[in-house]
């Protein structure tokens, strides 16, 4: 078993290029969440991959989920 940095699994997602699928792991347990837009997250980690098939960057954004207030 090979073991991996960041948070726990991965999350699918294709590159804007070309369409060639690739894995990208959660920077670490908290930012758990990702998005191809910055602003979906006050809080993010920002990740670039590169595609394997033709070099171009794809830029994945890690946010948190925001914690539960109850309201009385």
């Amino acid at each position: 078993m090979s073991e991996q940095t960041g948070g726990s699994s991965a999350k699918r997602f294709s590159c804007v290029k070309c369409g060639t699928p690739f894995d990208a792991y959660p920077p670490d347990s908290l930012h758990n969440i990702a998005s191809r837009d910055r602003r979906s997250y006050d809080d993010h980690v920002k990740i670039d991959y590169k595609c394997g098939s033709c070099k171009t960057t794809n830029t994945i954004y890690w946010g948190h989920p925001k914690p539960f207030v109850a309201t009385m």
